[in-house]
């Protein structure tokens, strides 16, 4: 089985960061599409990684 490299990277950093990255998403202060930028951040690199590939390989 596969594993794509940057994912595996990205899920290893998303691990460590995690406490760090829900305290920024959650403060009182901030404005009503916080959350939404980490799955637009998600989705613009799901994209980008099908982008790139040749449609053969699907």
């Amino acid at each position: 089985m596969y594993i794509n490299r940057a994912l595996l990277l990205v899920m290893g950093l998303a691990f460590i960061f995690l406490p760090a990255i829900e305290q920024w998403l959650w403060q009182a202060d901030t404005g009503w599409y916080r959350p939404f930028l980490l799955w637009f951040a998600a989705v613009l690199a799901a994209w980008w990684n099908q982008f790139r590939r040749y449609p053969d390989e699907l």
